[in-house]
């Protein structure tokens, strides 16, 4: 384990004196006591095993301490001869040719003076404080402490003071609306030199968790623009592949008329905003498309034109910001259009075409031997993760994107097609300057599009040094299995429920639950048993019966009330038809003059009724999960976040009705119960009995204690139903 070189400063600033920067390296190897000798090899001594050995401080921590100039050096442990990660090291080294991963220490200049965050708070009455240790170049000069700035993004100035003896800073403010402000402190030397810290802070009613968040996925081009719903896609061949007009305004008026707020949305999640080129290219399957998507970047600066300006994004990251709503933007660390100054320059940057590359999905291409050295198309050079400076080069200008736009995550885009160690060459470049103290959570969601037995892929890039999240995919397919296939049931959602939980354990990760996304067909025609796999030449109607739409709605019940980040993909919220991609993605649509019919309309209201009931319910966000029952077509769970407000979900998804019991003393609290999806009558639990509920056919059940706000301020709603 590398250990943080500022205990030792803190320790030098409280003895009352002023700390500086030390250029040792010290690396830490931890086991239970059980290795009777341990060795570091690396670039810095040639991997000579005979040249740093470690010392036992304590049984089972061993350490040494290194001298090295800055730079980067590939090293391993050699534990009792055999050859060990440190499992601990934020960084591993980009190797080729499928060779095993070595970590990697980075050694900066110590030098230069830096800024470490001690601690940082914003109170919900709008009140900063953070404290700050400034670290004086190794046999540098003290702080300057006339130099030091402290303000927001949103141009507040905070209160500074500053004790050069000891390099300390303190900061303070109040009287701070709610939204977010992000401070960013700068101090000198007294030689003139500079260093910065950025400190990303809420003032919102309390701490928050992404076990809090409800994501909106939006497709820029597909969503809207300024006069509100978008124009049919042209209906000639092709057209589907087509640019539909949205715009960032489009997004920015929609947040205006509270939209995502009647949704109870807390998360943006917007698709790509680079520049990307003009006019069509040729897929794979013969067809042309236009890069409307965003996913094709011929430059990693700026914002696309054709969906608005930089003043346009960074309105509407701010106003969402002030009505307590983050951001997160889509990045993507695997490829870019053959237009990118990269590109046509030549640099070597990139895996050949032709030489150590294909496109992939070719027949001479599989995907599962080529994954991170194939082409997208033969239009999107694949970046190579182990040329010299494209780590540097990428992670700088991802991170880059972060702060330039003052993002509250990134949704890193073809996880499996780059490298681990570019995900954590990533994450390390963000965390780095955005998790440096106080309570930050910065969300790196990552895509790793899997089967339906994906779990292991997924939990690969997982971890502190990695992903905070992802999607995780064999619960989606197991919700289609059962509830738009009918090719399962129940209890195969729960199996594969407490597989996943099983995966994530130990990862820290908030995992990412849906039913749908740009890149697979709509839920809702899958749900009507139409055809979704002709997207460009037989795409499947909007369905006029209700039975899609109740299946629908009972995907999102589940998604969006077991524990994990619920996502919504643009158009589910109220049943958007749609075969695969491209035909998944069609234009949004938002009321009953944009076309939507009356079960779309219910069922919008429904979604709207699940996402307030999350946000104001803390056992629907923080609860304890027990699943009492998933037997062929019924499910009941129960949400119990020790406050005496528990939440119970019913689902019944066969023809017949059903009896379930459940066991009163399994709940802390309520006894009292009101259905806000309006399917069941009220309930009640009498303590210490057990409680028999007959569930209807076809519907679900959202139970919330009667006397709480939760419930009685909820409208009453009902899943949408046939004439």
């Amino acid at each position: 384990m590398l250990r943080p070189l500022a205990t030792t400063a803190l320790a030098a600033a409280l003895a009352g004196c002023a700390p500086e920067r030390q250029c040792a390296s010290t690396l830490w190897y931890t086991d239970e006591g059980q290795a009777e000798d341990v060795v570091v090899v690396g670039d810095f001594n040639d991997w000579d095993p005979t040249a740093d050995r470690l010392r036992e401080q304590d049984p089972g921590a061993w350490s040494v301490e290194l001298e090295l100039e800055p730079g980067d050096y590939a090293y391993m442990f050699q534990v009792d001869g055999r050859a060990e990660r440190d499992l601990y090291a934020p960084l591993l080294e980009h190797r080729t040719g499928g060779a095993s991963e070595r970590s990697l220490l980075r050694v900066e200049d110590c030098r230069e003076p830096e800024l470490l965050v001690q601690h940082a708070e914003a109170t919900a009455m709008g009140v900063i404080e953070a404290g700050l240790l400034f670290l004086r170049g190794h046999n540098g000069p003290r702080l300057d402490e006339d130099s030091v700035r402290a303000r927001t993004l949103t141009g507040h100035r905070l209160q500074v003071t500053a004790d050069a003896s000891v390099g300390g800073i303190g900061l303070h403010a109040k009287g701070l609306p709610e939204g977010k402000h992000t401070v960013v402190v700068t101090a000198d030397d007294r030689d003139g030199r500079r260093t910065q810290a950025r400190i990303p802070l809420w003032v919102e009613p309390s701490r928050h968790t992404w076990a809090d968040a409800l994501v909106y996925q939006v497709m820029i081009d597909r969503f809207a623009d300024e006069q509100g719903a978008l124009p049919d896609l042209p209906d000639v061949v092709d057209g589907a592949g087509a640019r539909a007009g949205g715009t960032l305004q489009g997004v920015h008026d929609k947040l205006t008329e509270g939209w995502f707020a009647e949704l109870g949305v807390t998360t943006l999640w917007l698709s790509p905003v680079y520049p990307v080129p003009d006019g069509t290219y040729e897929t794979l399957n013969g067809h042309e498309m236009s890069a409307y998507h965003g996913y094709w970047p011929v430059s990693h600066e700026g914002v696309e034109p054709s969906i608005g300006s930089e003043e346009d994004l960074r309105a509407l990251i701010e106003d969402a910001h002030q009505q307590g709503i983050r951001v997160v933007l889509d990045v993507i660390p695997n490829h870019v259009h053959e237009l990118h100054p990269w590109w046509i320059e030549g640099d070597d940057r990139f895996h050949e075409l032709g030489d150590d590359s294909c496109v992939c999905g070719t027949a001479s291409c599989p995907w599962d031997e080529n994954i991170e050295t194939c082409w997208f198309a033969d239009y999107m050079p694949d970046l190579d993760w182990d040329k010299p400076g494209v780590p540097g080069d990428v992670a700088d200008a991802i991170r880059d994107t972060a702060l330039r736009w003052d993002l509250d995550g990134l949704r890193i885009d073809a996880v499996p097609m780059v490298p681990r160690a570019a995900v954590r060459e990533v994450a390390h470049g963000v965390n780095k300057v955005l998790e440096s103290g106080g309570p930050t959570d910065f969300l790196l969601l990552g895509e790793t599009f899997t089967g339906p037995d994906g779990w292991g892929q997924l939990r690969h890039n997982l971890g502190p040094h990695g992903l905070d999240s992802q999607f995780d995919f064999p619960f989606m397919w197991a919700l289609r299995g059962w509830l738009a296939w009918d090719s399962a049931d129940a209890a195969d959602v729960a199996a594969v429920l407490e597989t996943s939980r099983a995966n994530w354990e130990g990862s820290g990760a908030t995992m990412a639950l849906f039913v749908g996304n740009h890149d697979v067909s709509r839920f809702l025609s899958e749900a009507d048993g139409a055809n979704t796999g002709a997207p460009w030449t037989a795409p499947p109607s909007t369905p006029a019966r209700a039975r899609p739409y109740r299946r629908l709605g009972m995907a999102q019940l589940l998604a969006m009330t077991l524990p994990g980040l619920p996502v919504i993909w643009q158009g589910d919220e109220l049943g958007m038809a749609g075969a695969t991609d491209p035909d998944c993605r069609r234009p949004m649509r938002f009321s009953q003059e944009d076309g939507l019919n009356d079960h779309q309309l219910t069922l919008l209201d429904v979604t709207r009724v699940l996402g307030q009931a999350r946000s104001c319910s803390k056992a629907l966000r923080r609860g304890e999960l027990d699943v009492v029952f998933a037997r062929r077509d019924t499910w009941v769970h129960i949400r119990d976040a020790g406050n005496g407000q528990p939440a119970i979900v019913v689902l019944n998804a066969g023809d017949t009705a059903v009896m379930v019991e459940l066991d009163a003393p399994a709940l802390k609290g309520a006894t009292d119960f009101r259905d806000v999806l309006g399917s069941m009558p009220p309930m009640a639990m009498a303590p210490g009995a057990t409680t028999t509920l007959q569930v209807p056919p076809d519907s679900a059940a959202l139970f919330l204690p009667t006397d709480s706000a939760c419930a009685m301020g909820l409208p009453r709603v009902s899943l949408p139903e046939d004439p």
